[in-house]
């Protein structure tokens, strides 16, 4: 009888058990209150969940299993694909809004780098996916619950649902790479190695210093800026093991590329037990202030590190006193240094003690490369 059950009820649409129930009810002949009594359940139970108002539990389908020659899992599958197909059509209801609210996020980008893969009617289901959140509502609350530290200028507007996905995509690149468990005095020790970096080419320093971070548990991610982003990089402790510096190479110099890099060093060195999480948004004006004078500290402590790290201050006062700032001697002092003239450049341009526009011909210019998806960049053949 039970090969023959399995012949009959299989039904292809989703229906609630208690439909099934009733197949076989009229299969054998038998009332509900037959059931009841078969079953050991009320017969209150076994009319609800003929009705479709009762959820078949796991104990009923054991009782269902021994009655009706079906397996319990069987009615339990039953009753899951039923609940599935009820939230399913209560989110479908609410697509209209998710869609609108996927309107305000990357979409072009977030597909042109393979973050996402959808058509215009899936895009909302795609970028729940790629947040790992179950609803817009629920991405708010895991955007709040992040604590970002902002830096937050007052010259500049951003899209909230721009700068998140951007995060969250450094995030996902950083799951890629193996580090190991983080180690702040390797991290220390490695300084001069990764400084020495800074005379390369991109093709020459890319690789090795991310392997080197890797070494004292950083993950060094390279993504280009969103569309409505002004992000030029972020700190970021992905685990109490794990850091992430994400960098956007905003500014396209090399100068300002190193600076960057070694200003979300700072904060992941001196800031960890006061943020997770710095997010640091471009400064288009090196007298810019910020909103918020906790983050304006920390932001000052970062770019002291940066600048003193790069260029060690009684080594700059030095060259500073020769009052000799030609492309010469600029450049026999960064050699003296094992650093990129165009770092002195950006330093003594940072300082008024060069105009904005002086001595650029020695700074590197950088951009991504559009042979490959994301990530790379190299030097411009052509300095400006």
């Amino acid at each position: 009888m039970a090969e023959q059950h399995e012949a009959e009820f299989n039904p292809n649409f989703v229906v609630h058990p208690g439909e099934v129930v009733i197949e076989y009810l009229d299969h054998f002949g038998w009332s509900r209150r037959d059931l009841a009594r078969k079953t050991g359940l009320s017969p209150k139970t076994i009319s609800e969940i003929c009705n479709g108002k009762t959820s078949v539990t796991a104990p009923t389908s054991l009782a269902f299993e021994l009655v009706f020659g079906r397996p319990a899992h069987f009615w339990l599958n039953l009753q899951s694909q039923f609940d599935e197909s009820v939230v399913r059509s209560l989110i479908g209801d609410k697509q209209p809004l998710w869609i609108e609210w996927a309107m305000d996020f990357p979409l072009s980008e977030l597909n042109q780098f393979g973050f996402i893969e959808s058509k215009d009617e899936k895009c909302a289901d795609a970028l729940l996916r790629f947040f790992q959140v179950s609803s817009p509502e629920s991405w708010i609350k895991d955007l709040a619950a992040k604590k970002v530290a902002y830096r937050q200028t007052r010259n500049t507007q951003n899209s909230i649902a721009a700068i998140s996905a951007w995060i969250r995509a450094t995030e996902v690149k950083a799951s890629e790479i193996e580090t190991a468990v983080y180690d702040e005095d390797l991290l220390i020790s490695l300084i001069p190695e990764i400084r020495k970096k800074t005379c390369k080419s991109p093709t020459e320093f890319i690789k090795p210093l991310e392997q080197l971070c890797a070494e004292a548990g950083v993950a060094v991610v390279w993504l280009q800026a969103f569309e409505n982003t002004t992000v030029s990089g972020c700190a970021r402790w992905l685990t109490p093991q794990k850091a992430l510096i994400a960098l956007s190479l905003r500014y396209e110099t090399d100068d300002q590329v190193w600076f960057t890099f070694f200003h979300e060093l700072a904060h992941i060195i001196l800031h960890k037990t006061r943020h997770s999480f710095v997010l640091d948004n471009a400064v288009e004006f090196f007298d810019d202030r910020y909103v918020d004078p906790e983050i304006q500290r920390e932001e000052d402590e970062a770019n002291l590190f940066a600048a003193d790290t790069l260029i060690p201050p009684s080594s700059l006062a030095r060259f500073i006193r020769q009052q000799s700032f030609t492309s010469r001697s600029i450049t026999e002092f960064a050699e003296s240094l094992d650093i990129a003239p165009g770092i002195v450049v950006g330093r003594l341009q940072r300082d008024h003690l060069l105009g904005l526009h002086e001595r650029n011909e020695l700074k590197r210019v950088l951009e991504w490369r559009p042979e490959v998806s994301y990530g790379e960049f190299k030097e411009k053949v052509t300095r400006s």
